[in-house]
């Protein structure tokens, strides 16, 4: 097994860390509230929130095993990102295209493409 880039651990890490705060920012409306009160759109919220966590989690946890899926749905998950961006202030859209410009930038290098080949 080749040795794992430094952009790859890097990327899952930050991915790891905006998924466990994301699944944080998920569940807290439901627990701060004990559930009481909570409104469908609330709820619909949290669980896009939720889902989209455990996508970066999973990204991430299998980015660092050389799984070349997750590269992608890291890449894609960003995408979507910068689509949502588009409904919301322009300096949201901006930095979630860049950030996608950068991941491209890191995730689909040769010698970060080698290492997910070869697992």
């Amino acid at each position: 097994m080749k040795k794992r880039p430094l952009a790859v651990t890097i990327v899952s890490l930050l991915f790891m860390i905006i998924g466990i705060a994301s699944l944080f920012k998920a569940v807290s409306p439901l627990i701060g509230s004990g559930g009481a009160h909570i409104t469908g759109h609330e709820l619909t919220d949290s669980g896009l929130v939720f889902f989209t966590a455990v996508l970066a989690l999973l990204s991430a946890v299998f980015m660092l095993r050389g799984a070349n899926w997750a590269r992608w749905l890291c890449l894609i998950w960003m995408a979507l990102h910068v689509v949502l961006s588009i409904f919301h202030k322009p300096v949201e859209l901006a930095m979630h295209s860049v950030l996608l410009v950068v991941l491209m930038i890191l995730l689909l290098r040769p010698s970060v493409s080698n290492y997910f080949s070869a697992a």
